[in-house]
């Protein structure tokens, strides 16, 4: 690889170098074809170098090339043509405004906007992300000082009971050693029940993510409604946690949770069966989900993550760690752990607005039966509820006077696994007999204003045709089965009938004494008569 030529500050030393041996009379040409073989130029190059510098007091300067700016009608054509510099320009000659050609204008539009305002006016906000800078990653602290959590659509079908989805993880991931404190898995678009499912399993310490939780002091979260719920507020100010609320469209500001997400991907999700990132042959194949036979059940997936997650905290090394994997960052970290206090978990639980009184029978919420045998001794006693969002068959019991924990109670009135899925059998025919009963709606309306309807009578007398429909009601709906009627056209007016178009008497002849018409002749009193076959012929004049 040939040499690096020196820049600008090298040349710039070189020049005020040849300039002091100028003044100091022992120049010669000699330093200056040294001089101008370094920079791999002759020494008439140098020489205008130093001639430039003179004429600057003695600093060099490099020539500025002439740049043609870009004028405001120029700039407006470049955004009305979304940053395409040659349909900027084809329009700019077309109008004969453009002076320039097009390499010229090219070079001058590159030199006066930033490649992100250009990709901005391709592709809008999302294509100029793509060119902000980031610092590195945030100051890991120690262990505990932050958590950071969101959630993470796996790339993977999954069969959950004969239908495929994709599930989605709730994660909490500590700053100071990746490690991953908590987790939770849902077959659908997750809630705040996730997020607090996923929270007190990071708080506790032990089971499959190992020794990792304890109470952080904050946790970084997304604008997502579910992180701002009421429900996720009153579970972290139970726990004394500080809620951080980073901007939108902001993952920099969370690395350690989106470096994990991203370990999910290509570590986990990328071996499974029913990936959704697989390279297809074809790329006008649709990316429909394989047949669920071939899937992960819910709870096979549930246990690849347990696994990953496990390896991921106690076997997997992190660069940016030194090398070490999570829970050797976490042993070496000296900092004390909080646990919860007891009950704390229990009483971060949304509570139920309502109270309750305990009776022999138990407690009755919403059409359930929550019974325990800790209940014999506290018949009367009016309670509260706390539980779980979405988690109905078990609540925690409190004293509503004294606030007192009295104990968990269990749903004993639930529907059995096989009753809820006939249900909901049910209630997929409904939606479908209710689905085709609405298709039918247009067709019996139609038949009923095509149907005809008659007037009642009491005489003998033809059936006389009821007007059920208007004239633009009746173009309308030939208009809907048969296309539009070119002979149609809306808000026709007709002529006013004749006076003789009802008048069924025989026609009389004109006045005699109107001397400037002629007499009748006698065809003009009679009417013809036609055969099916014939036109009626008319009558000659007799003489």
């Amino acid at each position: 690889m040939p040499p690096q030529r020196p820049g600008h500050e090298e040349r710039a030393a070189s020049v005020t170098h040849l300039l002091a041996l100028e003044a100091a009379g022992t120049l010669t040409t000699q330093d200056k074809d040294t001089v101008a073989q370094a920079y791999g130029r002759t020494r008439k190059s140098v020489d205008r170098w130093m001639a430039r510098a003179r004429e600057n007091g003695g600093h060099y300067q490099r020539k500025q090339r002439d740049c043609t700016p870009v004028t405001e009608h120029m700039e407006n054509e470049l955004i009305r043509c979304c940053g395409n510099i040659a349909s900027a320009h084809r329009a700019l000659t077309a109008d004969g405004v453009m002076p320039l050609s097009y390499s010229a204008f090219h070079q001058a539009v590159t030199r006066a906007y930033p490649p992100s305002f250009l990709a901005g006016l391709r592709g809008g906000e999302e294509a100029r992300r793509r060119y902000d800078l980031h610092g590195s990653n945030r100051e890991r602290g120690r262990r505990n000082d932050a958590w950071e959590a969101d959630h993470k659509e796996a790339d993977v079908w999954v069969n959950v009971n004969g239908t495929a989805r994709k599930p989605w993880l709730t994660l909490f991931v500590n700053c100071s050693n990746s490690g991953i404190c908590g987790w939770a898995v849902t077959p659908h678009t997750p809630s705040s029940q996730a997020i607090i499912v996923a929270l007190h399993s990071a708080v506790r310490r032990g089971g499959p993510h190992g020794p990792f939780g304890g109470i952080p002091k904050l946790i970084r979260v997304d604008r997502g409604a579910d992180f701002l719920s009421k429900a996720v507020a009153h579970t972290l100010q139970c726990l004394n946690v500080d809620r951080v609320e980073l901007p939108p469209r902001r993952p920099d500001l969370k690395p350690y949770v989106e470096s994990t997400n991203a370990a999910f991907q290509s570590m986990l999700f990328s071996g499974l069966p029913g990936y959704t990132h697989c390279p297809k042959p074809d790329t006008a194949v649709q990316s429909a989900p394989p047949p669920v036979e071939y899937l992960l059940t819910f709870e096979e997936l549930i246990d690849r993550v347990a696994k990953f997650v496990h390896e991921r905290n106690h076997e997997h090394r992190i660069r940016s760690l030194g090398n070490r994997t999570p829970l050797q960052a976490w042993k070496a970290d000296r900092t004390v752990i909080h646990d919860p206090p007891p009950g704390a978990l229990k009483r971060s639980l949304p509570l139920v607005r309502n109270t309750f009184t305990i009776t022999d029978t138990g407690i009755h919420w919403m059409g359930r039966t929550y019974l325990e045998t800790w209940m014999r001794d506290h018949i009367g006693t009016r309670v509260r509820l706390r539980h779980l969002p979405g988690h109905l068959d078990t609540v925690e019991a409190y004293d509503a006077d004294t606030d007192h924990y009295l104990g968990t109670a269990r749903w004993t009135n639930a529907a059995g696994p096989h009753l809820i899925r006939r249900v909901k059998e049910a209630n997929r025919d409904d939606a479908a007999r209710l689905k085709k009963a609405l298709q039918k709606r247009p067709v019996i309306i139609a038949e009923r204003l095509a149907a005809e309807r008659f007037a009642a009578t009491t005489t003998p007398a033809p059936p006389q045709l009821l007007h059920t429909l208007t004239t633009e009601q009746a173009h309308r709906q030939l208009e809907h089965t048969h296309g539009p009627d070119p002979r149609h056209t809306p808000n026709e007016s007709l002529p006013e009938p004749s006076p003789s178009w009802t008048n069924t008497r025989r026609l009389q002849p004109p006045p005699a004494d109107d001397e400037n018409l002629p007499a009748p002749t006698n065809s003009w009193l009679t009417r013809p008569t036609a055969t099916p076959d014939t036109e009626p012929q008319e009558q000659e004049d007799s003489p």
